[in-house]
Parts: C-alpha cells; structure tokens; sequence
C-alpha cells in the first residue's frame, strides 16, 4: 500500500498533479481556440451571406429597398430556422427574413461605414442569442440615406460545435492522463528498483546473509553503498575490538581470581578454613558475575553485529552430548526435534549459554525425560525445552526469573541460570517463558530471532 510519507508517492503524486494540472490547462486553451475559430468561420460565413444579401439588394424610383432575388440557404425561408437577415434605414419599410417572422433585430445605434462590417451578439426570436454581422449602404435616388442590412445566426449553433469538440477533448486529455500516469508509475517503479535492491540487500544483512551490500548500483546510488560498506566495516571493528577488549579484562580478572582462590586454598592448609571459605564464597560470586556480564556485553555487540548467524543443530549436539553422560547415571532421556535448516540469528557461544542453562534446569528436575524442539513462528525461532518433572505453578514461574531465587534449596545451582537466559534473550529482542509442559513438567520456550532466511509467512 503506498502512503504519504514514502518516496514513491511523492514523486507519483507529483508527476499526476502536474499531469493533470498541465492537461486541464491545455484543454481549457484547445477549447477557447477552437470557440474561436469556430465563430471566425461563422462570420466569415455570415458575410458571404450578407455579400449575397447586398448583391440582390436594389431601391425602387420611391427610394425603397427590394430585392431582385433569393439568398441560396433554405434556413432563411424557414420560421425561426435559425438564419436571419434584415434590412432597415430612415424613411424606408423594413425587410425582413421569413425566418424572423415577426422579430425584428434590435440593432444598435453606433456609426456604420460602407466599406466596413460590424459584428454584434444580440437577442433573437424564441430567446435565442445571435451573432450578427451588419454593413451599412449608401441608397441612391430620391431619398439619399444609409441602409443597414444585417445578417444573423443563433449561437446555438456554435455552442453545439463546441459541445460536441469538448467532449471529444475530454475523452481525449483523460486517455491521454491515464497514459502519462502510467508511464509515470513505470518510470517510478524502474527509477527506485535500486533502491529496492538496497532495500533487500540491507534485510539480508540484518537477516545474516551477508555481512555487506553487494550487487552493481546506478552512479547516483553507488557512493550510499559505498558509504555504508565502509560503516558496517568500521562498526564490525569497533565491536569486535569492544569484544576482545571485555575479553581480556575477563581473563584479566579471572587469572586474579584464580590467584585468590589459590590464596585461600594455602590458608585452609594453614588451619584458617573459615577466611578459606569467605574468600572462595567471594571469589564464586565475583567469577559468575564476570562471566554474567561478559555474557551480556558479548550479546549486546553481537546483536548490532551485521552477519552473525549460528545452526541451531551444530550448537545443540555438543550439549546433548554433554548432558546425555551426565544424565546417563540418573537414567534420564534426552530426546530432540530440531530442523537442521533452523537458524539463530546472533553469537553461537550465547545461544549455547541459553540452551546450556535451560537444559541443566530440565534434568535437574526432570524423572525420566527431557526434551528440545524447534520452530519458527514469522521471524522467531522457537525453541522448546520440555520436562516430566513436578513442573511449577503460574505465580512460581515469574518468581524464579528474580536473580537468584531458587524455588528448592535443596537442588543444587546458583539461582542465576533463568535470570541470565532471560537477559541475554531480551538483549536480542527475544524472550523466555514458562508454561506447562505436554510431559507434564516444564516448558521453557525460547523465542529469538531467525537467522538465514528462516522467517515465514
């Protein structure tokens, strides 16, 4: 649907309001041409008339005006028929059409020339207008004077002409919009294919199809591709040297942290096991915390990162394998579901991180089996991890997303695992949630964004 604010509609929107604006102006212009020329033909018509008019036109030994034969269009025989002639002067017996019947023209009073032609637009019989043409002639005889004689047809015929020309026009200036609007509309479309391209090509990056714009661009486009190759290269780098830079502070902090448990480690041996297990204690907390935020810096870079996508299958069957020998002993089945064309798009360590944390969770509780799935709902991959342990009720399921809460004491884990699986969800645009499962245990269902094109619908 196009809408207002895009570019494809304004530059339509324009050509058609100008199209439109151009083609009524010229239509306006054709239409007052061809009035004009169609009454220039009409006078030219009348005077030919009135040359007949004043070449049968003779005066009596009285000084009276007679005619000595008739005008050759039979409309000037016919009541009303729409042609008309008249000739009047001082101290003569007017003539007249039998067209007129019993109108007479009221012509005006201005000063007529002999060797020139007057136009008028009077009112005619049955209230009709008409274009009248009128000559003045000099009568010789007894009674020297000024004869008018006027010739006149009814508008009606002019305005008919020009009805019938304005329709056709019309007909003609709308064929001719529609045509140039989709001209336009082609043009639009062919001239903004580009940036489509653009368009798609910036999708596939997001997607994790590719880590920059490929493809040949017009010259107009290319150097906005160029530019933004060279931005996604210079973000690339500066995540990734943010990246290295969290790494190495981890290491950093965990080589210390390592020297402190070592540390504790020779007090216990000195018989001061109580400052031994406060300073392990802490060291714990401090080492599950730098992992914890090295966790969540890692996924916040790879998020804006273009072109990172992991299988989901290659990241799960190393922690299948995992949690199979460790589940072994408590003769739990782990069972998968997973489409090997499904995909996430992000950093392979973080959703290992996810599915490590939510999988442990499932065989802690689990009896007998555990089971992972995936889908993909739109552009969501949807990952399940169901068990057939006691399950949860609705009010604990949000309670053990609160960092460090732990519903049993008595099972082992630090309480962290959801909390962390729920951040590093969200730092993606995902989510995580709790619900009941079909084993009649546990469902956690992990939804995070698709990767290589997995989106549907």
């Amino acid at each position: 649907m196009i809408q207002r604010g895009n570019l494809r509609f304004r530059l339509l929107a324009g050509a058609a309001v100008w199209i439109i604006v151009a083609l009524v102006v010229a239509g306006l212009g054709l239409s007052h041409l061809f009035e004009a020329e169609v009454e220039r033909r009409q006078v030219d018509e009348l005077v030919n008339h009135l040359n007949q008019l004043t070449a049968a036109l003779q005066v009596d030994g009285d000084g009276q005006p007679i005619l000595v034969g008739t005008l050759s269009d039979p409309r000037f025989q016919q009541p009303y028929g729409g042609l008309y002639w008249q000739i009047t002067g001082s101290g003569v017996t007017p003539l007249r059409s039998r067209s007129l019947w019993d109108f007479s023209l009221d012509l005006p009073t201005d000063v007529l020339h002999p060797e020139r032609v007057h136009t008028h637009d009077l009112p005619g019989p049955a209230g009709t207008r008409l274009l009248v043409v009128e000559r003045g002639l000099r009568r010789q005889g007894p009674a020297d004077g000024l004869l008018r004689v006027a010739v006149g047809v009814d508008r009606a015929t002019i305005t008919t002409a020009v009805q019938a020309f304005d329709r056709a026009l019309f007909v003609s200036l709308a064929l001719l919009a529609v045509s140039l609007i989709a001209a336009a509309v082609v043009q639009v479309w062919i001239g903004l294919r580009p940036l489509a391209g653009l368009r798609s090509g910036l999708a596939a990056i997001r997607a994790g199809r590719s880590r920059h714009l490929d493809g040949a661009f017009p010259n107009e486009v290319q150097p906005l591709v160029d530019d933004l190759n060279s931005l996604l290269v210079h973000d690339a780098g500066l995540i990734e040297r943010a990246r290295a830079q969290a790494g190495n502070l981890a290491h950093g902090l965990k080589s210390s942290l390592t020297c402190l448990m070592a540390e504790s480690d020779d007090l216990a041996a000195r018989g001061d096991s109580a400052a031994a297990q406060r300073i392990r204690a802490e060291v714990t907390r401090i080492r599950r915390h730098v992992e914890h935020h090295l966790a969540r810096a890692r996924a916040a870079g790879a998020r804006d990162l273009p072109g990172v996508t992991c299988n989901l299958r290659a990241c799960t069957e190393p922690l299948l394998r995992a949690f199979n020998r460790l589940a072994a002993g408590r003769d739990i089945e782990i069972a998968t579901r997973i489409d090997a064309a499904h995909s996430f798009r992000g950093e392979a360590q973080d959703l290992e991180d996810m599915l490590g944390n939510l999988i442990d969770n499932a065989c802690k509780w689990a009896k007998r089996r555990v089971e992972v799935s995936s889908a993909v709902d739109g552009d969501r991959l949807v990952i399940c991890v169901d068990d057939d342990g006691p399950g949860l009720s609705p009010a604990q399921r949000e309670e053990v997303f609160a960092r460090g809460r732990r519903i049993d004491e008595s099972v082992p884990g630090s309480g962290l695992g959801l909390t962390i699986v729920r951040e590093l969800a969200e730092l993606y645009g995902g989510s995580v949630a709790l619900e009941a499962a079909p084993l009649g245990g546990l469902r956690a269902r992990l939804r995070l964004p698709a990767g290589l094109g997995e989106a549907r619908g």
